[in-house]
């Protein structure tokens, strides 16, 4: 708080001192310290304090630097700071003595000032042969701007090319305070002059500073064959305001050639209004597809028929369908449903439903789930996803038990699982779909629940309820409803059913044995790495997973679990492995993988000697080349905290 009242103090010294016209005390001080005995920067800083606080009195001293070669610069921005016109008289005398980049500086800062009585001494520059401090004249004649100023400026038009971007200063400036006439005649004057810098800039100033009657010049430009003067017109056509100008346009629309339209029909959109509207729907009648486009952004109800009878052949049609703003279209598209044959055209409406999310579609949806086209009825299951509610559960699980391919089958869950998520409170999601399990009249009905319900279970967590209902149906007499509820065991969220996972895998026979193995190490494995903070012996659980494994693809994932224990048993459940060859080089770099941690703790030894052996024997050069590296780096030191082996 001290250091900002400070500053606060020095900003109002430094504006009081402003306005009284300096510090004469502080210019003393200053001047002393430019005296060509004080160091350089000693004397760079004082010209930049003397912007600050310098009086009239340092305004020769100043005056004198300013053809020096390392102190002009600073000296230059003092007079221009400072408000007195001593120090407009200083610089315009400097104009006769300096040349170069010093020259240069002065001009720039006389025009930085609006030093109206430099007028004819820069001039006087501007017409000289040098290009550099001409130009630079010609850019601070514009800048101050006056009619006495600006007509050298004017008279360079066409014999410099920086007067035609001198101009553009004076001409925006009287735009922006209403001065129209005056700004047009300037830049119409740049734009007669064809420069090519300014000829862009100045046509988009000339047309905005006509307004409604910057309109014959604005088409006259999108005519135009050069590309770049069209783009400026269609900027223009955005930011010309008035609903007279977007009526002119609109008029002038199917007159402008061809390759324009699409273009002009974009920017009149982004102007937007009912002429506009009008105009783009008079043109998706005849199929354009820019007006298709388009109505999908400004599109109002009147739209929507025009739309619908182009969807047939029109993807484009489909897409503003989805898009256009309006509610009426909803009703609309829903009726068109109702009475389309065609089966393309009921894909696409069927489509637009879903993806405007018409949540009154869902039962004429949920018919078409079911009716005997296979396409409409992936169809309207895909749409299903987006437009049904929680109260629709029990018409979606009786599809998803009906449906005779996994493909169709696929799609229902998704539906299913929408809908669920839709429930508000978390915690309940999963209940609809547990009370279908237990009521499932078939096994195939049930064994069908457990693969939304594990992707319920999957975003929700995993509730106690949940999992005694799936632990009961692991029992079930049919085993497609125990394999079922086996897999979607494997997928649970936290380690819970770890250990009865690897019951069932010593219990039950392929595939569910091989579903309940991978489930129970891939659950062991998130402990190990930490992703799972569930209370669990992750190493206990993956050695008895490693008794079981009767395959080279579950050796492999066994191998892979046991790199995420930074444990000597793990290293010793690994050594045989390296002998295996289906697996050896995984284990191999499971055991590079988990060395770092043993090196410095008391099996060290046996750790090294694991290492020598792959870096000797390992085919995987990188695998190697990391246990060589372990080795010739020796036992890390043990780091506080670190986990005894």
């Amino acid at each position: 708080m001290r250091m900002k009242s400070k500053f606060l103090v020095a900003l109002v010294f430094t504006a009081v001192v402003v306005l009284a016209g300096g510090d004469a005390a502080k210019t003393r001080e200053l001047l002393a310290q430019l005296q060509p005995s004080s160091p350089l920067a000693e004397r760079a800083r004082a010209c930049q304090q003397l912007a600050i606080v310098g009086t009239t009195d340092a305004v020769p001293a100043l005056a004198a630097l300013l053809g020096d070669a390392q102190l002009g610069h600073y000296a230059r921005e003092a007079l221009e700071a400072m408000a007195a016109p001593e120090s407009d008289a200083a610089l315009r005398a400097a104009l006769l003595r300096l040349e170069g980049p010093p020259l240069i500086g002065a001009i720039n800062s006389l025009g930085a000032r609006g030093d109206t009585a430099a007028v004819p001494a820069l001039a006087t520059i501007a017409a000289a042969a040098d290009e550099s401090s001409a130009g630079a004249a010609l850019q601070a004649l514009a800048r101050i701007g006056t009619p006495d100023a600006l007509a050298p400026v004017r008279a360079a038009l066409g014999k410099n090319p920086v007067a035609a971007e001198a101009l553009l200063v004076p001409a925006d400036r009287l735009r922006a305070k209403g001065r129209d006439a005056e700004a047009v005649e300037l830049f119409d004057e740049v734009r007669a002059s064809r420069a090519a810098g300014a000829l862009m800039p100045a046509t988009r100033g000339a047309i905005l500073a006509r307004g409604a009657a910057g309109v014959p010049l604005l088409v006259e430009t999108l005519r135009s064959r050069d590309a770049a003067l069209r783009s400026v017109a269609l900027q223009a056509m955005r930011e010309l305001p008035g609903e007279s100008v977007t009526s002119a346009l609109v008029a002038e629309l199917d007159r402008l050639p061809a390759e324009v339209q699409p273009a002009v029909l974009a920017a009149l959109v982004d102007r937007g209004g009912p002429t506009v509207v009008t105009a783009v729907e008079k043109r998706a009648v005849a199929g354009d597809d820019a007006a298709l486009t388009a109505l999908g952004r400004i599109g109002r109800a009147s739209s929507v028929p025009l739309l619908l009878r182009a969807l047939p052949t029109s993807e484009t049609a489909q897409r503003s369908l989805v898009l256009i703003p309006v509610r009426e279209a909803d009703p609309l598209v829903l009726g068109a449903l109702a009475t389309a044959t065609d089966r393309t055209t009921r894909g696409k409406l069927i489509a637009v439903l879903g993806a405007r999310g018409v949540a009154a579609a869902t039962p004429e949806l949920l018919k078409l789930a079911q009716g005997v086209d296979a396409e409409t009825r992936r169809a309207a299951l895909r749409a299903l996803a987006a437009t049904t509610q929680p109260r629709d559960l029990p018409a979606l699980i009786g599809l998803s038990a009906a449906s005779e391919d996994d493909a169709t089958r696929t799609l229902a869950d998704r539906a299913i699982y929408s809908a669920a998520m839709k429930i508000p409170e978390p915690g309940r999601r999963v209940d609809p779909l547990l009370a279908a399990v237990r009521a499932a009249k078939t096994p195939a009905e049930r064994a069908a629940l457990f693969r939304p319900l594990g992707a319920v279970v999957r975003a929700v967590g995993g509730s106690s309820a949940a999992l005694a209902t799936v632990r009961e149906s692991t029992r079930d007499s049919d085993g497609v409803v125990r394999a079922a509820a086996v897999r979607c065991l494997a997928d649970w969220p936290d380690a819970t059913p770890a250990m009865e996972l690897l019951v069932l895998a010593r219990t039950e026979t392929e595939p569910t044995r091989g579903l309940a193995l991978a489930g129970a190490v891939r659950l062991a494995t998130n402990v190990a790495a930490g992703r799972d903070k569930a209370v669990l012996d992750a190493l206990d659980l993956l050695t008895s997973a490693n008794a079981l494994v009767a395959s080279d693809a579950e050796r492999l994932m066994i191998v892979s679990a046991f790199g995420n224990l930074r444990r000597v048993e793990a290293l010793r459940l690994l050594e045989p492995y390296l002998q295996h060859e289906a697996v050896k080089t995984e284990a191999a770099l499971a055991v590079v993988q988990i060395a770092p941690a043993l090196l410095g703790g008391a099996n060290a030894a046996a750790v090294r000697s694991t290492l020598e052996q792959i870096a000797a024997t390992e085919r995987d050069a990188d695998v190697r080349a990391r246990a060589a590296g372990l080795l010739k780096g020796g036992a890390p030191t043990k780091k506080a905290g670190k986990k005894k082996q």
